[in-house]
């Protein structure tokens, strides 16, 4: 019963959010594969500007897109059979934003578990709205950014 609600809920959802999931969970498959098997280095050197921000302020002719590109990045991460760590997400979201002219920030931060060892997040901003990685962002000290 549960396989039939998911079908219908698919069937049912706005096409636009529809369309930006396959986007979305086609593109992160690319880009996990990209983040195995090509040096860290090389996919860094596709982030853009590297400690360049871009506007933070609102923007209402964009706000339908990104609020659906964080929903559907939402619905990719809950339904891929591969891992969507925050920066495989981000990536992912940012290419997707890319692609409607839209510019972002990938910021990457670190903290300090209690056991000494060091974790990493990555969130991604759109103009005012965060789009992937709110969960526990406020915790991580910012390292870099790239837009």
């Amino acid at each position: 019963m549960a396989l039939f609600r998911k079908i219908r809920t698919a069937y049912h959802a706005d096409p636009a959010l529809r369309s930006l999931f396959w986007q979305a969970y086609l593109l992160s498959a690319l880009v996990r594969f990209t983040l195995v098997f090509l040096p860290f280095r090389k996919v860094l050197a596709w982030q853009g500007k590297i400690n360049v921000e871009t506007p933070s302020g609102p923007d209402e002719a964009s706000a339908g897109f990104r609020k659906t590109l964080q929903s559907a990045m939402r619905l990719c991460d809950q339904y891929t059979i591969w891992k969507t760590e925050c920066y495989t997400q981000a990536v992912t979201a940012k290419i997707l934003l890319g692609r409607k002219g839209l510019p972002g920030t990938v910021y990457i931060g670190f903290r300090k578990n209690e056991d000494g060892k060091y974790a990493g997040h990555a969130w991604l901003r759109s103009f005012d709205r965060i789009i992937t990685g709110r969960e526990g962002m406020e915790n991580y000290v910012v390292h870099s950014f790239y837009s």
